[in-house]
């Protein structure tokens, strides 16, 4: 199945950088009392058929989503982890065991406080266009 390839490949991205959260990459996070900040959490994902008659293919959107508290209660630790893993699925290039992925993308970036008011928040939406290997 797509999906189960395509978040393999994000975790296998997103935690192969130690530097970016020091790991702490989830999708189903530890409860809110043990969690150390700051930490990432692969989100919701659509995927849609993008096919021809040519061939299979898939249109994938991926939610990503960032999650600090700095001291300071600054946007800019999770704007620039953010970054980082923009940095690491579209610039750098995702491989997708079984894909070839024709297309990576931002699709919107998101940042807001959490309404506990000590939380920021960062979401990002990439597109992935995969294709069979």
């Amino acid at each position: 199945m797509i999906g189960d390839a395509l978040q393999r490949a994000i975790y296998d991205a997103l935690t192969a950088a130690p530097a970016l959260c020091e790991g702490r990459v989830y999708d189903n996070p530890p409860e809110k009392k043990r969690l150390v900040f700051p930490y990432i959490t692969i989100g919701d994902e659509q995927v849609g058929d993008d096919g021809t008659s040519c061939g299979d293919g898939w249109e994938a959107f991926s939610d990503i989503h960032v999650w600090s508290r700095p001291p300071a209660k600054s946007k800019l630790e999770a704007k620039a982890i953010a970054a980082a893993v923009v940095e690491r699925l579209v610039t750098n290039g995702l491989a997708v065991a079984g894909f070839t992925v024709a297309v990576a993308q931002l699709d919107v970036l998101r940042s807001m406080r959490d309404p506990d008011g000590i939380t920021e928040h960062a979401v990002v939406s990439v597109r992935h266009l995969l294709t069979p290997a």
